[in-house]
């Protein structure tokens, strides 16, 4: 430590500011949508709000899915509901509670059917409660959600399903007319092409009560997690204006919508993509039309929506849609020169995800290292597993492609500079100099994040925020902590291990879905095994399931026991006992020959 502030103390002014300013400058540049935001916010004050073209109260369908297991939980999506039903949203508004599991903690299910036939808010607000028997995921008590309202609309309680989808969790609490604002923002049209936005996110922020308790609470570690969350959802929520030359690709789960024309053909696209074959695509290259979604009769698959996410696949499908002649459609373009021309006006002129900063939600943040590690392990790396899910599709839709493509890259090149930076240079060069060059790393960043804050705050104009400040000397820890370790450890297992197992999804929606891993080191296991058996045993025939994730007749599925952490049913060796069984067998052939 000695040396470090002797060598501080020693180098001239413009070698310690050189290297802060570069890093200054050039995180102005990655981030120049934050001074630009904040010119044109400072401006639209001074000279007053642009006008907005009217928009209608449209039909709502707000889903809340949710585990039910502690009266918490319970008294948490109260609070949930009656923020929904509560914000003055004027047109029909229609609350489903969806419990992934309802005979975990059936009086618990009870108490909450009980609470919801007894609230009342006005003529145009229902509440309905509703659940899947055992566990199925998140996404499959959404679908379950879906069903029911058709069921209602069928049976006339409905005259018809509401046109806007809303998606919220069971742990946040809406801003005031937040509803009323992101659906209005939805219908916004685009001045060049005329088409409305295909999903809107609101702004996610953290509870104030949460990140700020006092000092007491700010030395403890819950209180260092939630500042930093609280910090990080803060000013990330620039970004979601998606005005970067790549596109956004995800929407917050806590609060975002689409319209339900979209979100309904979700399961009917997830099984359409499975028709598609290589010979298709290179088929449309070569002038044939591609495989029409419209008149596709895939079975509905909600099964593959499941996974580490599920907000993200409704902002993959939204990339993927088009809005031509009056309507929304996920037809494939019919041929490579349209594709190039969607994509450049998804690039120039037409993002499909919008952002509406005034709708907010205030939502909760894991209190343990262990619990918010497993969190964004599971959100940095989700979309690797999730590509793959939409892999036929992105050879025809480019808008959605290229963006999938280059986040991979970036997650790749991201894990690739954080090794060289965090384990080989400072293995390389361990010494007083570049220990203080670390220190000058560490201030950079907090200054970085300085700027960043303050633009953040001025920009909406929230002083009463000023205590995001006490975050900033910890944020490289956090950064490091929090985003890239758990994006490498999330990536090194998906890619390269046994895949990721963050339990978020049971392995029996997985299995039925057919969804599956890169898990190169799993592949080999299994290619290894199945080798083995079939040189020992002699039963397996060579193909490309050596290599695979799915079930055959030799081997599970990759998923069996991988949430669920129970013992795999078939093992792919048999004991040595029918080994020797089937040599002596095949040794008495040879004699009896």
């Amino acid at each position: 430590m000695e040396s470090i502030f002797w060598n501080l103390r020693t180098l001239s002014g413009f070698t310690v500011a050189a290297p802060i300013a570069a890093v200054l400058l050039l995180t102005l540049l990655l981030f120049w949508e934050y001074p630009l935001m904040l010119l044109y916010l400072l401006a639209a004050r001074a000279f007053g709000e642009p006008r907005r073209q009217p928009a209608q109260a449209l039909s709502a369908l707000v889903v809340i899915p949710s585990l039910l297991r502690v009266e918490e939980e319970l008294r948490s999506m109260q609070s949930t509901v009656e923020s929904i039903a509560r914000n003055g949203y004027p047109g029909q508004l229609l609350i489903v509670l969806s419990i992934d599991g309802i005979s975990a903690a059936p009086a618990l299910y009870a108490e909450l059917q009980a609470w919801g036939q007894r609230r009342r808010w006005n003529d145009h607000t229902w509440l309905y409660v509703t659940g899947t028997a055992e566990r199925r995921s998140k996404p499959m008590a959404i679908d379950h959600a879906m069903e029911f309202v058709k069921g209602l609309v069928r049976d006339g309680k409905h005259t018809s399903f509401p046109a806007v989808y809303v998606s919220t969790d069971a742990d946040a609490d809406l801003g005031p007319h937040s509803l009323e604002r992101i659906i209005y923002r939805l219908q916004r049209r685009n001045p060049f092409t005329g088409a409305p936005a295909r999903a809107v996110a609101g702004g996610l922020y953290v509870r104030g009560d949460d990140f700020w308790r006092g000092w007491s609470h700010f030395f403890s570690v819950a209180g260092q997690l939630n500042l930093q969350v609280a910090r990080d959802y803060y000013v990330s929520n620039v970004g979601r204006y998606n005005l970067r030359w790549l596109p956004v690709t995800g929407v917050p789960g806590a609060f975002y919508c689409t319209w339900t024309s979209i979100f309904l053909e979700i399961p009917r696209f997830m099984g359409y993509l499975r028709t598609l074959r290589r010979s298709d695509w290179l088929r449309w290259w070569l002038g044939h039309p591609a495989p029409r979604f419209s008149t596709s009769r895939a079975a509905p698959l909600p099964e593959l929506v499941a996974g580490d996410t599920d907000d993200t696949v409704s902002a993959y499908t939204a990339l993927a849609v088009r809005y031509e002649n009056g309507r929304f459609t996920l037809d494939p373009p019919r041929s490579p020169w349209h594709a190039l021309v969607y994509l450049l006006r998804s690039l120039l002129f037409d993002r499909a995800i919008k952002y509406e900063p005034d709708a907010r939600v205030y939502t909760s943040s894991p209190v343990t290292i262990k619990a918010l590690f497993k969190q964004r392990r599971r959100w940095n790396t989700s979309r690797i597993e999730l590509t793959g899910r939409f892999w036929p599709a992105l050879g025809f839709h480019w808008q959605l492609g290229l963006p999938a493509l280059v986040v991979k890259m970036s997650m790749a090149r991201s894990l690739i500079v954080g090794v060289v930076a965090y384990f080989v240079l400072p293995v390389l060069f361990f010494d007083s100099r570049t220990l203080t060059l670390v220190v000058l790393a560490y201030l950079s960043q907090m200054l970085v994040a300085a700027v960043l804050t303050t633009i953040t705050l001025v920009m909406n104009g929230e002083p009463q925020y000023w205590r995001l400040a006490y975050a900033l000397p910890l944020v490289p820890v956090y950064t490091v902590c929090f985003r890239w370790i758990p994006a490498a450890v999330g990536y090194v297992h998906d890619v390269f291990l046994f895949g990721n197992v963050t339990g978020f999804a049971p392995e029996s929606t997985l299995i039925k879905g057919g969804s599956a891993r890169i898990a190169l080191l799993y592949r080999l296991r299994r290619a290894f095994l199945l080798s083995v058996r079939s040189v020992l045993v002699g039963d397996v025939p060579f193909g490309k399931f050596w290599f695979g994730w799915r079930e055959t007749p030799w081997t599970s599925s990759g998923f069996e026991g991988f949430t669920s952490k129970k013992k795999k049913q078939r093992p792919i060796l048999p004991p040595r006992s029918e080994w020797f069984r089937r040599s002596a067998r095949s040794s008495g052939d040879d004699d009896a020959q």
